[in-house]
């Protein structure tokens, strides 16, 4: 047994690893033991994850929608008093569409108090051409693949010899070929929009969703056709990230969403986007 990222043997590896974390409200999407070892998911949660959950952007989206980590806590939302002093406080939205502010620390309300107000930006999206983010993503790509594959027989060795995501592969791990690995972000649904779902006739609220995309066919006239792009579309709170697995290029994806009225693969039914 080899990791899908460093390629050493992971046979006597002990880690479980969420394709994404548990911090953004992840619980079912985990590779199993052995299949990233314990060395690179010690690294990716510390060097990639941890960087990225400390932005403010994305602590600011876990507080104010009370996305708890997997000690059950939320984080604080970043916020600074007049003195331009930044503080973080607790923030609680309730369904009069106004964020309830809890201060716990007397110091802190006494601080706010003297200053007469209190300012909490509610940052819109993330930061853009950002490592930490171009890392996260493309380590939740080469797992999520790994996630989609790994009910073939001998799934594990194929990918690990598969020369096409050693690029990616060791850009996420070792920070090896980019500066910054091009990703594409957009917004595509408000991060707090509650869907129905007919079935169970029950409302919902998506975290996070992902597939994948093949913009060109991988058959023409019967032959099979040189695969040079595969991109991973993935939605967090309704911002959509998208990379090409099989090289860092965007323009083939460009020019599928000119064509396709720039709808997302992830709001489109299967066969709207697998013609």
């Amino acid at each position: 047994m080899k990791c899908i990222f460093c390629k050493a043997d992971s046979s006597s590896s002990k880690s479980v690893e969420h394709i994404i974390p548990e911090s953004l409200g992840n619980k079912s999407h985990v590779l199993q033991k052995g299949i990233v070892c314990d060395s690179c998911n010690n690294y990716l949660a510390i060097k990639v994850e941890k960087e990225v959950l400390e932005m403010a952007y994305f602590k600011s989206l876990r507080g104010r929608n009370q996305i708890e980590n997997k000690k059950g806590k939320t984080p604080g939302i970043p916020g600074f008093i007049k003195d331009k002093n930044k503080i973080e406080v607790s923030v609680f939205p309730n369904d009069s569409n106004i964020l309830e502010v809890v201060i716990e620390d007397k110091k802190l309300f006494k601080s706010i108090r003297n200053h007469d107000k209190l300012y909490i930006p509610i940052l819109p999206e993330p930061p853009k051409d950002n490592l930490f983010i171009s890392k996260f993503i493309g380590k939740v790509a080469i797992e999520a693949l790994a996630l989609r594959v790994a009910s073939i027989d001998n799934w594990q060795e194929e990918f690990t010899s598969n020369e096409s995501l050693d690029e990616l592969r060791y850009f996420v791990r070792y920070g090896k070929g980019y500066k910054i690995w091009p990703y594409h972000t957009r917004r595509i649904y408000h991060e707090s929009q509650i869907n129905f779902d007919q079935e169970s006739k029950a409302p919902y609220e998506i975290l996070h969703e992902f597939d994948f995309l093949l913009p060109d066919k991988p058959i023409v006239n019967g032959e099979l056709n040189q695969l040079n792009n595969l991109y991973f579309v993935m939605a967090i709170m309704g911002i959509e990230y998208t990379i090409n697995i099989t090289n860092a290029g965007l323009g083939r994806y460009i020019e599928w969403l000119s064509v396709n009225q720039d709808k997302s693969i992830l709001l489109m039914e299967k066969s709207e986007f697998n013609q």
